[in-house]
């Protein structure tokens, strides 16, 4: 069959119903390049659309609800875009367990109103969770803040099955927290966007939903929140999160210290009072309840409608430095920094406008030399391609080198889900 031809051959596959082409595709991914946006219904349509696709040579990106499409630079040659909106069953949910099976679709707002009912939540809190899917956190596998106190997003998945790049259906791991056999597969899945498989379903495992959600808000100048910051890392008291932000202008200061503690109710009322002890100062206000969690909620849409993101990494202890570094390139773009004070990672979003006579480009790279001098590292997000082309996407020009091409070659030999990482 003609490459020309092979969109068509994959499309025809499903129901007019179940595919999208033209302005109706554009619009249902945000303007990402792809020829069709298909929709399937079931495990059986995802194995055919696969195996299609390697006959006819056509590029397939995976997908949940699209939000991410353009993220991290790793999307830039597929045809059709393969979502898994309509796999959004609930397959197994036991409460007792703390334990849920569901369709990769499942979106997160549809997953938080499964649980919270049964008094139980997912605590992983990724940048725009919110509008994406329980697989697409998964494949993205990208975690917030609360993974100093809950683990990472690998850390509280149990069992995926996938349809690998080859057509094979694999489900690997399980449906309970106990479960060590073989080649930890899982892992491998996870964060591999799409690039080795099709996720089509997800196990997790769950927590039961905090009695209290307190956080504490300390604004002041940049060296006195990053002294109290340092407090809070290293005082042995359970903080579930810590982000250090920009200030509100009301609040006449530089920035802001946020500091979020969860659990019981006397348990956080005695953290909250130990903390307070420890900085040696009373925040400026102390957010409760639903007020805390709509304060978060806001958090994880910060990178929204920024056309540029860029995300630099070092150990905790050096957050002084890794915070200098991105406030210098915020003020360059004339964007905003984000701090995760427990994990070391500082976000910077911003509009890479007019930035001195070697543009952002320049800035960027040279921020990404002082941070791999230090010890750290320095990713784009999100960029416009011939940024991210200019710059790397990750520092890493080989994509991962000789083991990364093997294990891309045992999964999807004929590169028909999206490639690595650029």
């Amino acid at each position: 069959m003609k490459a020309a031809a092979a969109p068509g051959a994959v499309t025809d596959l499903l129901p007019a119903d179940q595919v999208l082409t033209g302005d109706e595709g554009l619009a249902w991914s945000r303007g990402f390049p792809a020829e069709a946006v298909v929709f399937p219904a079931g495990l059986e349509e995802v194995r055919a659309l696969v195996r299609v696709a390697n006959e006819t040579g056509t590029g397939l990106v995976p997908a949940g609800r699209g939000s991410w499409l353009r993220a991290g630079g790793w999307t830039g040659g597929g045809r059709v875009v393969v979502s898994t909106e309509r796999l959004d069953g609930v397959g197994h949910y036991e409460p007792a367990d703390l334990t849920l099976t569901a369709g990769a679709g499942l979106g997160w707002g549809d997953l938080d109103g499964v649980l919270r009912p049964h008094g139980q939540w997912l605590p992983v809190d990724p940048p725009g969770a919110w509008a994406g899917t329980l697989g697409g956190v998964v494949a993205c596998g990208v975690s917030g803040p609360l993974q100093g106190r809950h683990g990472a997003v690998r850390d509280n998945v149990l069992g995926l099955e996938v349809v690998t790049g080859r057509g094979r259906v694999l489900r690997v791991g399980g449906r309970v927290v106990k479960n060590v056999a073989g080649y930890d597969l899982v892992r491998l899945f996870t964060g591999s966007r799409g690039s080795l498989g099709v996720i089509t379903s997800v196990s997790v495992r769950l927590f039961p939903l905090p009695g209290a959600d307190v956080t504490l808000c300390f604004a002041g100048e940049v060296e006195e929140v990053l002294a109290m910051a340092a407090k809070v890392r290293t005082v042995a008291l359970p903080v579930a999160a810590a982000e250090a932000v920009a200030a509100a202008p009301a609040a006449g200061r530089e920035m802001e210290l946020r500091v979020r503690v969860l659990g019981g109710d006397g348990e956080v009322e005695e953290v909250c009072s130990r903390l307070v002890r420890e900085i040696g100062a009373g925040p400026g206000r102390m957010l409760r309840g639903g007020e805390s969690r709509a304060l978060h909620r806001r958090r994880a849409d910060w990178e929204d409608g920024s056309s540029l993101v860029v995300r630099l990494a070092a150990l905790p202890d050096r957050l002084a430095e890794t915070l200098a570094r991105a406030r210098g390139v915020a003020g360059r773009l004339g964007g905003e920094v984000s701090a995760d004070v427990l994990g070391g990672l500082v976000r910077v979003k911003g509009s890479p406008g007019a930035a001195g006579a070697d543009g952002p480009a320049g800035i960027l790279v040279r921020t990404r030399l002082a941070m791999e001098e230090a010890g750290g590292t320095m990713t784009l997000s999100r960029a416009r391609p011939e940024l991210g082309a200019r710059v790397g996407w990750t520092g890493s020009p080989d994509g991962g080198g000789p083991l990364a091409e093997r294990i891309k070659s045992l999964f999807d030999p004929r590169s028909i889900l999206s490639a690595r990482c650029p």
